[in-house]
């Protein structure tokens, strides 16, 4: 008897908890969405808030605390949260092993809310800075009044120091037609003396996935080529007078925001030949729409998305996101200025 009482009120402080969070941050449910999925999605965008209010902490006169401790923190935090909702505890974990902890602290680290000082110590980057979204803006730090949060991102009213898209980004403003030119222009080649034999080359004809298809054959004019899964690279023009080469040098990739950059030309190359990499937008209610994506993106684009959205399946999915239609035309204006071609569907719920 009394082990039934226990878990009732333990079942009554948890739904509480679930209903105070889900008013405090302005996230409900999505149409038919299982209680797994929506305690998750609370939880997640939770802890970056976490991550930010630990930052913003003051010792004596000083603001930030070391990102060790932050780490520490967040880390005791996620346990409690997955003790209190053991069945969302795998969508934490990851078979890198990647600590989750670390993870938000390095997103909000490459965007711009958290700022290193010395003795890596970090804090917000209150400058006001934002994006505006009609109404509402995406906020790049800790505003004064928050409207909703989604997924990592925080949105409160627009200030007066905003900035577009592109300049969060860090892009230039070359289309994907304009890049894929710039990036094959015919006086950057030169003849190499490298057995073709030993290459493979991308295939932007292929229907497989992007780490699926290369082979031992050139099959359009202009193409990557590589000797190894890991280098190195090469950008080659197929001629009347046979193949000539660009070096295309890529760097050891990483959690740094301009990572996997080498994405967003193979990207362009297979729009330019009109195959483009599809992404799928179904509409889930009035409020919610799901995104899906058949290759990863550059970590510019997937950052972003991460400040406007949830992965689906877990803290780590690079493929599903769940977005609130507020924000999504202009999150799919960034999928196309890479080359992506947007398929939306009905919904399948």
């Amino acid at each position: 008897m009394l082990t039934q009482i226990f878990i009732k009120e333990v079942v009554f402080l948890t739904n509480d908890l679930l209903k105070t969070m889900s008013t405090d941050m302005s996230i409900s449910r999505y149409l038919n969405e299982s209680d797994d999925s929506f305690t998750y999605r609370l939880c997640y965008s939770a802890l970056g808030q976490w991550c930010l209010a630990i930052a913003n902490s003051k010792t004596g006169n000083e603001i930030g605390t070391t990102k060790h401790c932050q780490t520490i923190m967040l880390n005791e935090l996620s346990v409690r949260y997955t003790e209190l909702f053991p069945d969302i505890a795998d969508r934490f974990t990851c078979r890198q092993q990647i600590n989750f902890s670390i993870f938000i602290r390095r997103i909000y680290e490459e965007t711009g809310y958290l700022l290193t000082y010395a003795n890596n110590r970090n804090k917000p980057a209150n400058f006001g800075r934002s994006i505006r979204f009609k109404n509402i803006a995406l906020f790049f730090g800790l505003p004064s009044e928050i409207h909703a949060i989604n997924g990592l991102g925080i949105f409160s009213a627009p200030t007066v120091y905003e900035i577009n898209t592109k300049e969060f980004l860090v892009r230039d403003d070359l289309t994907c037609q304009q890049y894929f030119k710039v990036r094959f222009d015919p006086i950057d080649f030169y003849e190499k003396d490298i057995d073709i034999h030993e290459l493979e080359f991308f295939n932007p004809l292929s229907k497989r996935a992007l780490s699926q298809s290369w082979g031992k054959n050139i099959e359009t004019d202009c193409s990557v080529a590589r000797k190894t899964e890991i280098g190195p690279f090469y950008r080659v023009m197929k001629t009347f007078e046979g193949i000539y080469f660009a070096d295309e040098p890529i760097e050891a990739q990483s959690d740094k925001f301009t990572s996997y950059e080498y994405r967003r030309l193979l990207f362009a190359m297979k729009s330019y030949y009109g195959n483009p990499l599809k992404v799928r937008v179904t509409k889930l209610d009035e409020e919610y729409s799901k995104i899906h994506i058949l290759s990863h993106l550059p970590n510019r684009e997937y950052y972003y998305l991460l400040l406007l959205s949830w992965p689906e399946q877990s803290a780590f999915d690079k493929s599903s996101f769940i977005i609130k239609n507020v924000v999504l035309d202009e999150a799919l204006d960034v999928l196309k200025n890479i080359g992506l071609k947007i398929i939306r569907g009905d919904s399948h719920i």
